[in-house]
């Protein structure tokens, strides 16, 4: 009896570690339902300010909070359209950017955000820095670090600042179940100098707000967090 409650046991656990098959549908308008929540980056600092990797940021309406910066340690950049960036998001719109370490200024992709609490989906504007074609690739991990999809996306980067960057939004149709992502960009059109060199505006999310018992354990989920980042930091 006690051998089969064992057995019993050990197959309950083993289900538990199971990454869970999540589909994903993309979207490439903000206001195609990523509108609950956003992280703007004007918090880190005026345009130009160099920001330490992994920063803390705070979304706008207070249900989450993000570890972000470069995956390999370096230095990001604040940045706003119109003043120390001349693309083609919509003019003075708050973005981070990478930076490039090839002209001594920050460092380069890809780019991490590890989230305090999960979300159902997510969104931002990208655009490389190099002008011309470019293609987006984002990693989204669950709350545990396991990979759960890996998607890639076409850009065209210029200097028209009317809102025509490229859009990138993914939702999670299966949970709630979004922890992190990563995001890397490549431009076929230079000589290497400009990959993961790229600006994203405001990330937005779409999800069930977190019941107030769940904010009360935010210290001990950013704690969680700052591991994740860490592990991946150091991989």
């Amino acid at each position: 009896m006690r051998k089969r409650l064992l057995l019993l046991t050990i197959a309950v656990l083993c289900l538990g570690t199971f990454a869970s098959a999540d589909t994903f549908i993309t979207s490439g308008s903000r206001a195609s339902g990523f509108t609950t929540d956003a992280i703007d980056w004007g918090q880190l600092g005026a345009p130009g300010t160099l920001v330490t990797t992994p920063a803390l940021v705070t979304s706008l309406g207070g249900t989450n909070f993000a570890l972000a910066g470069n995956i390999n340690g370096s230095q990001f950049v604040t940045a706003q359209e119109g003043t120390n960036w001349i693309g083609n998001f919509d003019f003075g719109e708050n973005l981070v950017w990478t930076g490039n370490s090839n002209f001594g200024f920050g460092g380069l992709g890809p780019f991490d955000m590890v989230l305090a609490n999960p979300v159902g989906g997510i969104g931002f504007g990208i655009q490389a820095d190099h002008y011309g074609p470019f293609v987006a690739t984002v990693t989204v991990f669950d709350p545990l670090g396991n990979t759960l999809t890996t998607l890639t996306f076409n850009g065209v980067s210029n200097g028209l600042e009317n809102g025509s960057n490229l859009f990138i939004g993914i939702q999670d149709k299966t949970a709630v179940n979004i922890g992190a992502i990563e995001i890397s960009t490549v431009s076929p059109g230079d000589p290497g100098q400009f990959n993961n060199d790229f600006a994203l505006d405001a990330v937005s999310f779409n999800y069930t707000t977190p019941e107030p018992g769940s904010l009360v354990l935010l210290g001990s989920a950013l704690i969680g967090v700052a591991g994740l980042f860490g592990r991946k930091l150091g991989r």
